[in-house]
């Protein structure tokens, strides 16, 4: 695991404000997630290097609106609180994890850190990830990447 040091509290303060951000489009935060996973800026964003970004959340916006044409479909908007908390431990758990935003986005989806929001948003990032590692019946093995390819091996009779 990688210390949660001062690059990762700006990356992860920056996909908050981008996420929280995303409320002022035309779009529903569904849409905006899906355009967002796939974009070619969260790629950018999965490097972890504040360096290689300008950290404007307007660019940010602007780059995956550019990628696929303006949003505007979709109505259920989540409270701009709620998407700055769930970009900020996306990015967190990505940065700390060393793991795609791809990855934790499939093992906590969208909805379910919404839906946690309220209870979890005060707490330590250390613990909400405790937590939703104890709500869906995983461990912090899960991010291990060599764990999860022997395990598939072993599945496979290769190893």
């Amino acid at each position: 695991m990688k210390e949660f040091d001062h690059t990762g509290l700006l990356l992860a303060e920056y996909q908050g404000k981008l996420f929280e951000k995303s409320t002022e489009l035309n779009c529903s935060s569904a849409v905006f997630f899906r355009r967002f996973l796939h974009s070619d800026y969260v790629k950018k964003m999965d490097l972890n290097d504040a360096a290689s970004l300008t950290l404007d959340v307007n660019e940010g916006i602007d780059s995956i609106q550019k990628q696929f044409g303006d949003f505007d479909y979709g109505k259920t908007k989540y409270s701009k609180s709620a998407m700055f908390w769930i970009g900020y431990m996306y990015r967190y758990l990505s940065y700390t994890r060393e793991v795609s935003t791809r990855f934790v986005m499939k093992l906590f989806p969208y909805k379910q850190l919404n839906d946690v929001y309220y209870s979890f948003h005060t707490q330590d990032p250390e613990w909400c990830v405790q937590s939703l590692l104890e709500m869906n019946n995983l461990s912090e093995e899960i991010f291990d990447n060599n764990l999860r390819l022997k395990k598939v091996m072993e599945e496979q009779g290769n190893y």
